[in-house]
Order: structure tokens, then sequence, then C-alpha cells
């Protein structure tokens, strides 16, 4: 399952982890492609990484698209597991950032090609409810850290449409799966804590609902 890394409050992460992860931002920022490109096959969850605690919440696939890279160096990321669909703070994808700054012959490598279709109404009213689900489960279990929720879009991308969001101070986390369902669209979204028996819980949202549909396994 892919993870959804939502850290956003330095000194989380161990010292290691953070220079990781500023290292790759760093480079990204200053177009240093072969830097980037080594960092991300080593580690291959940090292609979507932000700079932890950074305002822009651009991934190195923005930063791309803005210092126009060749387009084997985009080509390489999106092999390396970068989302076309992952949007900034601001809601901007890579894309978008193309397409403003006039980097038409990166469009067909950076526009979305989504392998679940969802309407765009459609997750984002579920991404509300999820989002509402996490700070109602992360506040229940005292979590202190500051977080970037995860982002439905990002599931229609992914082949087997999951990711799991683990929440630092909660012992646990969430897994989210985007399942085709009768009417519409929905999320299964399972949580726990591991220093809490009993303490999972699944729920169905819709683009219109939040429901509790197990507990206590």
């Amino acid at each position: 399952m892919v993870d959804w890394d939502g850290v956003a409050e330095r000194g989380v992460y161990k010292d290691v982890h953070q220079a990781e992860r500023d290292q790759l931002s760093d480079a990204a920022h200053r177009g240093d492609w072969p830097a980037v490109l080594a960092a991300v096959a080593k580690s291959p969850g940090l292609a979507n990484t932000r700079r932890v605690g950074g305002r822009s919440g651009w991934a190195p696939l923005h930063q791309a698209a803005w210092h126009n890279a060749p387009a084997e160096v985009v080509q390489q990321l999106l092999d390396a597991g970068a989302w076309r669909t992952l949007r900034s703070m601001d809601g901007e994808r890579p894309a978008d950032v193309a397409v403003r700054l006039g980097r038409d012959a990166l469009l067909p490598l950076l526009e979305p090609a989504p392998l679940h279709q969802v309407p765009e109404p459609e997750f984002r009213a579920m991404e509300h409810f999820l989002h509402a689900l996490i700070r109602v489960r992360t506040e229940y279990y005292a979590v202190k850290t500051t977080l970037v929720l995860p982002q439905v879009c990002v599931l229609t991308e992914l082949s087997d449409a999951e990711l799991w969001f683990g929440v630092p101070g909660m012992y646990g986390g969430f897994g989210i799966r985007l399942e085709e369902a009768a009417t519409a669209p929905r999320l299964r979204v399972t949580s726990h804590c591991r220093m809490v028996g009993y303490s999972g819980r699944t729920h169905h949202i819709t683009p219109d609902s939040c429901v509790l549909v197990d507990s206590g396994w």
C-alpha cells in the first residue's frame, strides 16, 4: 500500500529522515535533477515528498514543471511513482503549473491519466467527509502533530486505489481505499491505534455520507 506522507511539522521525523527530505526538497527547488533522481531511486516513497513545514506544498513534479525540466526527467519521476494529481497548498497540480508558465511540451506527460474515473465533485465531497473523520479520530487519541490530510484525487491514479496514512502519536493510522459501489464511488476507511485494544473502526464514505460499518476489531 502506498504511503501518504502527511507530517507537516518539523521535529517529528528522526534527524536522518528529516535531512533526507530536506536534501531532496532543496535539490528539486534548484533543479538539480541528478540529485533528485538519485534520492528517489534510493527511496521511491520520496517521489511525492514536500518540504516538511513548507508553505507551497510542492513536490518534485511541481518543481519539474516550474523549471521546465527535460521530458526524460519528468518521465523518470513518473516511473518512480510521482503523482500527477497531487495538489499544492493553493490547489495547483504539476500540469496547472506547466499551463501557467507555458511549458506546453511537458503537458502530455503531466496531464492526469486516472485509472479510476470519479467526477471531481464526488471525490471532493468524499474528501470533506474523510478529513472530518480523521480530525475526529486523531482528536480522540490526542494527536498533537500538525498534519497534511490525504487528497482523495491521488487514489484515482493508483492501480490498487489504496493509501496508508500513518499518524505520528496515534500509533496507527488510516487505510483508505477507493471502491466501486453499486450506485456511486465510495471510500472504505479503516483506522486503529495499536496501543488500544479493539480500537479498529471501518467507515464507508460516499459523496453523501460517512457511515460506521464495523468496529471493535
